[in-house]
């Protein structure tokens, strides 16, 4: 069953090295109506979080924030220290132990409003074939009592095999992992074009994710993984103008 419009919620990946063009394709994205901020590895990795997240947080003080560190030890350490600097989600890798991903869950849990949000990349096997292993990631992070598990296709894989992409194995997955009625929450990662995206909400998940590519190409257009939102000079006023008609555009699609 679709979800009604009301109910979606969009989160764009701010993934570029800098912060200051991170700020600004953040205010495009709330100013269009996006509601989730994702503050991205390489952001974060580059800027560091003491300074990104409580820039981002000050900025943005009522949008949720989501630092996607793809925490793979350390969870206690590396969670308590993102929510602290105003991260409302963390997310943790699937290959994580049981250990690393339950201290992380703690943490979360210690703090109203709080999440751990299982990221289940690389499940498929080396070729995505193995569906049945992001469901198997899925179930687990359920079971570890994690707050979402998140569908994902890589950067790397993607890139390296495009197969992965012309054989929809990221919907395929999804599909699985939504049969398989799991009853955790879901998000859905990996270079979403606009018609993936509104599939989402006919499976019932509710928040859509825009990536680095803006959701904007049909696949054969043009290279999947084109950053339209990097390519684009923020500095100047038609460019900002183009890319919030852009995500305007695409959240009226997906939820229409």
């Amino acid at each position: 069953m679709r979800e009604s419009a009301d109910s979606v919620t969009f989160q764009i990946s701010l993934d570029q090295s800098d912060l200051g063009q991170a700020l600004a394709l953040a205010n495009l994205a709330a100013s269009a109506g996006v509601q989730v901020l994702e503050a991205g590895t390489g952001l974060i990795m580059n800027e560091g979080a003491r300074h990104v997240l409580p820039r981002l947080r000050s900025a943005f003080p009522t949008h949720r924030l989501v630092a996607d560190v793809k925490c793979t030890d350390g969870g206690a350490f590396e969670a308590g220290m993102l929510f602290d600097l105003g991260a409302n989600a963390v997310t943790a890798m699937s290959a994580a132990s049981d250990a690393t991903i339950r201290l992380g869950i703690a943490e979360a849990n210690r703090r109203p409003g709080c999440a751990v949000m299982v990221d289940t990349m690389g499940s498929g096997g080396p070729d995505g074939r193995d569906i049945q292993g992001h469901v198997a990631a899925a179930r687990r992070a359920r079971d570890l009592g994690a707050h979402y598990a998140v569908i994902h296709l890589g950067y790397d894989e993607r890139g390296a095999d495009i197969r992965m992409v012309e054989d929809n194995l990221l919907l395929r997955w999804t599909e699985a992992v939504v049969a398989a009625d799991l009853g955790i929450a879901i998000q859905v990662v990996g270079g979403l074009t606009l018609a993936q995206a509104k599939e989402l909400p006919c499976m019932g998940i509710t928040e859509v994710v825009i990536s680095m590519n803006l959701g904007s190409r049909p696949l054969g257009e043009m290279r999947y993984d084109r950053l339209t939102g990097f390519t684009v000079n923020l500095s100047d006023p038609a460019d900002r103008e183009a890319v919030r008609t852009q995500l305007r555009q695409f959240i009226a699609e997906v939820t229409g």
